[in-house]
């Protein structure tokens, strides 16, 4: 046998040792990147918290109140409706301005951003279809602080089955 595949005294050991340094980096790099991705997604929650606080606190009865206006100009019946629409429209600039948005409805009902105040059927609808808005609601980044009050489309009443006849035949 040649002497190349012989080993030397002490080699196995040191290149256990140098395996063994290599694990226990690799381990405490894992434990820093977990480490690392658990206080940036904590302080992406803080950041998240800090911007909607000041909206929750202070904004938030003003934009109610900016919506309870909005609400009266939608019912507004007057000699001038063209004004109406035109205020009502500077006041949703305004709000959208400031992260406001309406809440859509054009999708279909949705339990997270809509209240049903009322089902009612129409064939020419699918289920679930909004078929009425009585109110609008209005949401700040994830936050639907004032759900869309919608009048939903329901699943079509099914056919009543006739009644069995007993067994003498009435």
């Amino acid at each position: 046998m040649s002497d190349e595949h012989e080993e030397k005294p002490g080699e196995f050991e040191e290149l256990a040792r140098r395996l063994d340094e290599l694990a226990d980096l690799f381990t405490r790099r894992l434990s820093d990147d977990r480490a690392r991705r658990l206080a940036v997604e904590e302080l992406t929650e803080r950041l998240r918290q800090a911007e909607l606080g000041p909206f929750r606190q202070i904004l938030h009865p003003f934009v109610h109140g900016v919506a309870l206006v909005i609400d009266r100009l939608d019912r507004y019946q007057g000699a001038d409706p063209d004004f109406a629409a035109s205020i009502r429209d500077e006041l949703l600039d305004v709000l959208t301005r400031h992260g406001v948005r309406e809440v859509p409805v054009e999708d279909g009902f949705d339990p997270a951003s809509h209240e049903a105040v009322d089902l009612r059927h129409d064939p020419d609808q699918p289920p679930g279809a909004v078929l009425e808005l009585r109110r609008t609601g209005f949401a700040h980044g994830g936050w639907v602080f004032r759900p869309a009050r919608v009048v939903v489309n329901s699943f079509p009443e099914p056919d009543p089955e006739p009644a069995e006849k007993d067994e003498a035949g009435s």
